[in-house]
C-alpha cells in the first residue's frame, strides 16, 4: 500500500512538472514570433534625416484655435451683407489657416445689445479672436467690448476715441475712403482745381462730400460743383458752367471728378472739354459692363479693388469666385470676407505682437496684398490702396497696380 501510494505521488509530480514546462515553452515562442527578426529591424528615416529610434514620442494633435465671425444674418436690412462677408471669410478660409484656426459663426439681429452678448459669449467660448462690426454703430460696440482679444471691425467707427481701444483693427468698404484716395490720386498728378459733378442720389451726396474735403485738405480749389440728373437740360447746363471755367484765370478747372452713378455719369461725360482730364470712383463705373456702356466714359481714370481690376494677380487667382452668380455689390463684400480671414492671420502669426498692451508699441504688420487692396496698418486702421485704372476704346486698362 505504502509503495503504491508512492508510486502515485511520482506520476503526480512528473505530470506537474510536464505541463508547467509546456506552458513556459507556449509563451516563449509566442513572444518570439511576435516581434520581428533581430537582423531586419532596421531604423526607419524619416523626412528631416532622423532615425526612428530617436524620434521623441508622438504628441498629442494640438485642436484648431477658434476664430469668432459674428454678422447680422438674422437681420432682414442686413441679411445680405452679411451672407456676403460670410462666404468669402469661409472661403479663405478653406484656402488657408484651417490646419491652425477654424472660424465660427455667430447669427446675429442688427441690436447692438445682441452684438454685444454674441461677444461676450464668443470669448466664453474660448475664442481666439473675433471678426465682427457691420455697421458704424457696430463698429462702436465691439471697440468697446475689445480687450486683449484681438478685434477686426468690418466698419470704421464714428467714435474716434473708441477705435484706439486695446487690440482693436478696423477696415472698410466705405466709398467715402475711396473717395479721398481719388483726391490724392489726382493731386499727385499735379492738379489743383476741380470742377465736381454729382448727382441728387445721397450716396453721390457723400462721395463729393468726401472728395471735397480731402481735396481742400491736401490744397486744392474747388472750380465750381454741378448738380446733374441726366436730362437734356442739365447738358447745357453743364457747358455753361464749364465755358466760364474757361475763361483766362488762375482758379478755372484744370481736372473734373464725376460723384455720381454709372447712368448720370454716361450723360454728363459728354459735355465737358475735349481733353480735360476725369477722375471718379467706381461707384461710377461697373465692373461688368460692356464696351457700349463705357464708351462714354472713355479716358475716365478710376480706382478699383484688385478683385474686380486684376483677375490675373496670384493673391486674387487664390481665391474662389462665389458660386452662384450674384451683383458686383455682393462680390465687393465677398472680397471683403476674404481679406478679413486673411488679415486676422496675419494679426495672429507668431511675427506679431498679439495680445499687446498700451505703449508696447506698434503692431507688426507687413504689408498684405488684398483681394481688396494692398493692406496696410497705421495704428489701429487698416487702409487699402487700390488699382488705378483707365477706360480706353471701352475697356478698363490698369495704370497702376495697388501699393
Amino acid at each position: 500500500m505504502r509503495q503504491c501510494f508512492y508510486f502515485r505521488v511520482l506520476i503526480m509530480s512528473l505530470l506537474w512538472w510536464l505541463a508547467a514546462h509546456s506552458a513556459t515553452e507556449v509563451s516563449a515562442q509566442t513572444v518570439v514570433a511576435s516581434a520581428p527578426p533581430a537582423d531586419t529591424a532596421k531604423p526607419v528615416d524619416d523626412t528631416l534625416g532622423n532615425k526612428a529610434s530617436d524620434k521623441p514620442a508622438d504628441k498629442p494633435i494640438e485642436k484648431a484655435k477658434t476664430i469668432a465671425l459674428i454678422l447680422p444674418l438674422a437681420s432682414k436690412s442686413l441679411g445680405r451683407v452679411a451672407d456676403a462677408l460670410r462666404n468669402g471669410f469661409i472661403a479663405a478660409a478653406d484656402v488657408s489657416g484651417r490646419d491652425k484656426f477654424v472660424p465660427q459663426i455667430y447669427i446675429t439681429d442688427d441690436d447692438a445689445g445682441d452684438l454685444a452678448t454674441h461677444y461676450r459669449k464668443a470669448v466664453n467660448d474660448s475664442a481666439v479672436a473675433v471678426v465682427a462690426g457691420v455697421t458704424r454703430e457696430g463698429a462702436n460696440v465691439v471697440a468697446r467690448e475689445a480687450g486683449y482679444l484681438p478685434t477686426l471691425a468690418l466698419n470704421t467707427p464714428s467714435e474716434l476715441l473708441k477705435a484706439e481701444a486695446n487690440n482693436f483693427f478696423h477696415i472698410s468698404l466705405t466709398l467715402d475712403n475711396d473717395a479721398r484716395l481719388v483726391a490724392r490720386a489726382a493731386q499727385q498728378e499735379g492738379y489743383r482745381h476741380v470742377a465736381i459733378l454729382a448727382s441728387h442720389a445721397t450716396i453721390s451726396k457723400r462721395i463729393q462730400d468726401a472728395f471735397e474735403k480731402e481735396w481742400l485738405r491736401l490744397g486744392g480749389t474747388v472750380a465750381t460743383k454741378i448738380t446733374v440728373s441726366g436730362v437734356i437740360a442739365d447738358g447745357a447746363r453743364i457747358k455753361s458752367a464749364i465755358a466760364i471755367l474757361d475763361k483766362p484765370d488762375a482758379t478755372k478747372a484744370d481736372v473734373a471728378f464725376i460723384a455720381a452713378e454709372m447712368q448720370v455719369a454716361r450723360f454728363a461725360r459728354p459735355y465737358l472739354p475735349q481733353g480735360m482730364p476725369v477722375f471718379a470712383t467706381a461707384h461710377t463705373l461697373d465692373p461688368r459692363a460692356g464696351g457700349i456702356d463705357n464708351l462714354d466714359l472713355d479716358s475716365v481714370k478710376y480706382l478699383e479693388k484688385p478683385w474686380f481690376a486684376e483677375r490675373d494677380h496670384a493673391a486674387v487667382m487664390a481665391y474662389p469666385r462665389p458660386a452662384e452668380p450674384t451683383s458686383s455689390d455682393y462680390e465687393r463684400l465677398y472680397a471683403l470676407g476674404i481679406d478679413a480671414w486673411r488679415v486676422m492671420l496675419a494679426l495672429l502669426t507668431a511675427e506679431n505682437v498679439v495680445n499687446k498692451t498700451p505703449g508696447s508699441g506698434a503692431i507688426k504688420f507687413p504689408p498684405l496684398d488684398g483681394v481688396t487692396g494692398r493692406i496696410t496698418l497705421d495704428g489701429n486702421q487698416l487702409n487699402r490702396s487700390l488699382t488705378s485704372l483707365e477706360m480706353r476704346d471701352g475697356k478698363p486698362q490698369v495704370v497702376k497696380s495697388a501699393e
